[in-house]
């Protein structure tokens, strides 16, 4: 089994998509953070089943932009 250190997400896949608690470790942000700029339409989700998800092609465009991530 591979171990992955506390706090470094994997390499980001962007055909993926990643659960709010993921991606906001991939934007490094608080999860509270996280659901907030979603309210407020900052950050595009997919509501799927009663959950909550962020796709990779979001998340890499998040990453892109000085002082959201």
């Amino acid at each position: 089994m591979k171990s992955v250190k506390a706090g470094i997400p994997p390499p980001l896949d962007q055909s993926q998509r990643y659960a709010v608690n993921e991606a906001a470790r991939y934007l490094r942000l608080a999860p509270s953070t996280t659901w907030l700029r979603i309210g407020q339409g900052h950050i595009h989700a997919i509501r799927e089943g009663g959950r909550t998800f962020i796709p990779g092609t979001e998340i890499a465009r998040l990453s892109r932009l000085p002082g959201l991530a």
